[in-house]
């Protein structure tokens, strides 16, 4: 039992070493926890290792590039952990738990494609082109979405990305450059809509301070409408 903690220390803690990049740019509030207990501020520069959660603050933003060069750009309010990393093709998993990051997916050696996944407490979307926007929110009610309070957006703006309820990833919907998508809650993705037509959160949005939902159903191609008419905020339980 000795031996057999020992060796789970060690692993944990070649884990925590595993370097995966480094912050390229940082603004406002960021903090880095590392898988083995500490908390620093992040800065240009301060490496990213397997295992770390990385968290924003309400003006925080922060651009990470990992070692095979692929970029990741964290918006305000968002939290993420780097779970698995690996050069020369190996998979990358990254854990969205709040607000929006976007990924800009370097391919694998010899142009295959990259075996990247975001993966939110609902859905999983799995790279099969190269710059998207992920974003997750929750205690928000959704018009059209009447009891559902957890919503997983996917705007892709190059290539495609297959996005799945995290409870049936073989059954996932691919969204096409120039489209987005949303999981809500436990049900199936819904059908890709227009970029900024179907009100998904997006890094601008959420750059912009309106990261809310605004628009028509998600999925839909209907143009958005001003306000959000039916949103309620599950926290305070006002409608909005």
């Amino acid at each position: 039992m000795l031996l057999l903690s020992a060796l789970l220390v060690v692993s944990r803690t070649a884990l925590a070493q595993t370097a995966a990049g480094s912050f390229q740019s940082v603004s406002g509030q960021v903090q880095v926890q590392r898988s083995g207990g500490a908390t620093i501020g992040a800065a240009s520069g301060v490496g990213v290792n397997v295992g770390d959660r990385i968290i924003t603050g309400a003006n925080g933003h922060a651009v990470i590039i990992l070692n095979d060069q692929s970029r990741l750009e964290l918006g305000p309010g968002s939290s993420i952990t780097l779970d698995q990393f690996a050069l020369g093709g190996g998979p990358t998993r990254v854990s969205l738990f709040s607000g929006v990051m976007r990924s800009l997916v370097s391919a694998a050696s010899g142009g295959a494609p990259a075996n990247y996944q975001v993966h939110t407490p609902n859905a999983v979307a799995a790279v099969r082109g190269t710059k998207f926007d992920t974003a997750y929110s929750e205690n928000v009610i959704r018009s059209g979405y009447q009891g559902c309070e957890k919503y997983t957006d996917v705007s892709v703006y190059q290539g495609t990305v297959n996005l799945a309820n995290i409870g049936s990833t073989t059954t996932g919907e691919d969204v096409h450059a120039g489209y987005e998508a949303t999981v809500p809650c436990d049900k199936p993705p819904t059908d890709g809509g227009p970029l900024s037509m179907t009100g998904a959160v997006s890094l601008e949005s959420a750059n912009a301070g309106g990261a809310q939902f605004t628009g028509a159903a998600p999925g839909s191609s209907a143009a958005p409408v001003p306000s959000c008419p039916v949103c309620v905020d599950m926290t305070t339980g006002t409608t909005r």
